[in-house]
């Protein structure tokens, strides 16, 4: 189990922050997915991890005193690095920033590919974390998504994760999938909760431009409509807080104390700096992202030049903008006290009008110190946090 750090000793105003690389490599791109990433050659793996580490060095001569909590390595799938590649990352991050103890090291990885050795191997580099894209345990959906995996392929990689001594293993399970009716949805949350694991992300296919997917549905493929989510989605709000995850932010249900860290700070308003092609920072009140083109990314690092491409400066309204609509997305909601000391004025004055209208439908609610979505208001979430921007 991994908690919130205390032993942070900066004194700057910040002493909380998260690190995250981006690993573009996959084995083949999924039909759904837009992600920054290409096909995985093995000439660029080594390539790629100078990269992210000559940013690492670059980036400490600011940050150097700034403690972290959590190393996420996400894509992609980062598991198709060698665990001896993937210790390099954990080594420089510890080397060139300050780790915050107990600190959470994620690692995401596809079924395929993957064995109880292998695990072993991330373990001892200093993953602590396994966040396992089964996104189902039917083969035709399996098939539908493009995955590279089967259903039994992906029972034994997380029988391969508890054998490696995982004691935090993730599930991403995706629903709204052609063919996926409430019954079969039904079912196949009681086989994941069978697995026992500590954390089930949930995910609703959508629809990107530029993808294949996107390309089907203009061609005349039918997926679930949005009401048939929504059944599918409040299957998921019953089923799994029956069986001890808490739902504790929309896409995310966790066993008490196994909820993200890294994630967390994403909603909670946390800094957090980004390695990689894609990747984007965010330190108050800046933000600026990575250029997303991996070989360009290559290039330019081997060259010594800057890998950014966007920097801004937020304003106050974009600030209270983002710390609305990332605050609802948890189930506890908006700390009100938190945001009248940031902003120096109630969150009413700036969405009261907000506010008072979905309170009246019944899809916002005070608890406490706390303005939160209610149920109902989960089931639109979109619809209702598009209102605050």
């Amino acid at each position: 189990m991994i908690a919130l750090g205390t032993d942070c000793g900066y004194k700057g105003g910040v002493n909380q922050a998260g690190l995250y690389v981006h690993v573009p490599l996959c084995a083949k791109r999924c039909p759904y997915c837009a992600f920054v990433l290409i096909e995985s050659d093995g000439g660029l793996h080594e390539r790629f991890v100078g990269a992210v580490l000559r940013q690492m060095e670059r980036v400490s001569g600011e940050f150097r005193r700034v403690p972290f909590i959590s190393l996420y390595l996400g894509g992609g799938t980062p598991s198709l690095l060698e665990p001896e590649q993937v210790a390099r990352f954990i080594e420089t991050a510890r080397a060139r920033f300050e780790a915050c103890e107990p600190l959470e090291i994620t690692l995401e990885a596809n079924p395929d590919g993957i064995h109880a050795g292998r695990l072993r191997a991330f373990r001892e580099a200093g993953v602590n974390r396994l966040s396992l894209g089964l996104q189902s345990l039917d083969d035709e959906e399996l098939a539908f998504l493009g995955r590279t995996h089967t259903a039994a392929q992906g029972t034994a990689a997380y029988e391969a994760a508890r054998a490696a001594g995982f004691g935090n293993v993730v599930l991403d399970v995706m629903f709204g999938v052609p063919g996926q009716t409430p019954e079969r949805w039904t079912g196949a949350l009681k086989r994941i909760v069978a697995l026992a694991p500590e954390h089930v992300s949930l995910y609703g296919l959508t629809v990107e431009n530029g993808t294949a997917l996107g390309r089907w549905v203009k061609s005349g493929l039918s997926l679930p409509g949005e009401e048939d989510q929504k059944v599918l989605y409040e299957i998921a709000m019953d089923v799994l807080p029956e069986n001890g995850y808490r739902h504790y932010e929309l896409s995310n249900f966790a066993r008490p104390g196994y909820e993200s860290v890294h994630n967390s700070g994403y909603w909670d308003g946390r800094p957090y700096l980004g390695f990689g092609p894609g990747a984007h920072s965010y330190w108050p009140h800046r933000r600026w992202a990575n250029v997303s083109n991996t070989r360009y990314y290559l290039r330019r690092s081997a060259t010594g030049e800057d890998v950014t491409w966007m920097r801004e400066e937020l304003t106050r309204e974009q600030r209270m903008l983002e710390r609305a609509f990332l605050g609802l997305r948890r189930a506890r909601g908006i700390s009100t006290s938190s945001w009248e000391g940031e902003f120096g004025e109630p969150i009413e004055a700036r969405f009261g009008a907000v506010i008072d209208e979905y309170r009246e439908l019944g899809m916002l609610e005070r608890r406490g110190d706390f303005l939160a979505l209610t149920r109902a208001g989960r089931l639109l979430a979109d619809s209702v946090v598009a209102k605050f921007a």
